[in-house]
């Protein structure tokens, strides 16, 4: 596969994860009690009922498929983080959706997001190389990756409103970078005639594997605590940011940097995690969910429809449906 079909598949693929976030935002909202945030296995479960939820599902498998098959054309430096065109996508299908448009605070952290990363891709395109990983950097990685998850969901838990929704992104992006990393490993080593039957082969894919369910809850919670926009964003640029750290410490990709390349790639780096946050703080569902850590009950209520699980409006006792505050 040559590097245009690879950045092909990466753009489909941001398309898919854009269209995956606001019909699993859809579909997640308004299935838990009122300023519960959390998602229990059984609601997780009932997900899969959900059309509109389970379609969403499909498009974020297609996406990451797409996405995985790209890593086979393209180093990690250049794949990853053109999925932040997910971003503006997103943006996109909310404004059509809702018909309301982005304030100041959300079109100033998607700008900076998306050109922090498209420097940052522009600068790693041309710097990359790959080698072998050792089962040491195999197994330091992905303890390491196992910590900040750990970490970020603590966050998710115990931080303020507005954090919930991006902390749980960036463990699932976690997940995902840590995927992604694994699997350019397994390509490379699998490219230079090492046996599938290695555990240097065998046990990444049993992670990969694994990581994909395990980000895939911690999305839902996500969804449940925040904006598309919020969610996509976290993911496609905490994903590429952490995915280029690993594949430089498990695969040397960027062993060729020159300081000032380098510098001018944490810069950008930074430029894009504070757009992120910047995206999170501001954007609509920070104060609704801010309001609803003060006030019980104020998250069911500013909700456009309640629904049963079912997916049908449910109806207060008097008989009329629960509409925007």
């Amino acid at each position: 596969m040559n590097l245009p079909v690879a950045i092909g598949l990466s753009v489909l693929a941001a398309t898919c994860f854009a269209f995956a976030a606001v019909y699993q935002h859809q579909g997640v909202d308004g299935q838990t009690t009122a300023g519960d945030r959390s998602l229990s296995l059984g609601t997780f479960g009932r997900l899969f009922r959900q059309p509109r939820w389970l379609f969403g599902f499909g498009l974020s498998g297609l996406g990451a498929l797409l996405h995985l098959s790209a890593l086979s054309g393209a180093s990690v430096a250049v794949v990853q983080p053109l999925a932040i065109l997910a971003v503006p996508f997103a943006v996109l299908i909310g404004m059509r959706s809702t018909g309301k448009r982005p304030g100041t605070g959300v079109v100033l952290g998607i700008l900076a997001a998306m050109i922090g990363v498209a420097i940052f891709v522009t600068l790693a395109a041309n710097n990359t190389s790959s080698q072998l990983p050792s089962p040491s950097h195999i197994v330091g990685v992905g303890g390491a990756v196992a910590l900040l998850i750990a970490v970020l969901v603590f966050l998710a838990r115990r931080g303020p409103g507005w954090l919930h929704s991006l902390c749980w992104a960036a463990a699932g992006a976690a997940a995902y970078a840590l995927a992604a990393a694994y699997m350019k490993a397994i390509f490379v080593q699998y490219a230079a005639g090492v046996a599938l039957t290695s555990p240097t082969i065998w046990a990444p894919a049993i992670v990969l594997v694994a990581t994909y369910p395990a980000a895939a809850y911690m999305f839902q919670h996500a969804f449940l605590s925040g904006a598309p926009e919020v969610v996509v964003g976290a993911m496609t640029v905490i994903d590429p940011m952490l995915a280029v750290l690993l594949g430089g410490f498990l695969l040397g990709e960027g062993s060729s940097l020159t300081p000032l390349v380098a510098s001018g790639m944490v810069m950008c780096g930074l430029v894009a995690v504070a757009g992120v946050v910047v995206l999170s703080r501001h954007h609509p569902d920070a104060d609704r969910h801010n309001k609803a850590d003060r006030t019980p009950g104020v998250l069911e209520q500013s909700t456009d429809r309640r629904t049963d699980e079912r997916g049908i409006p449910g109806e207060d006792p008097a008989g009329e449906r629960h509409l925007s505050t």
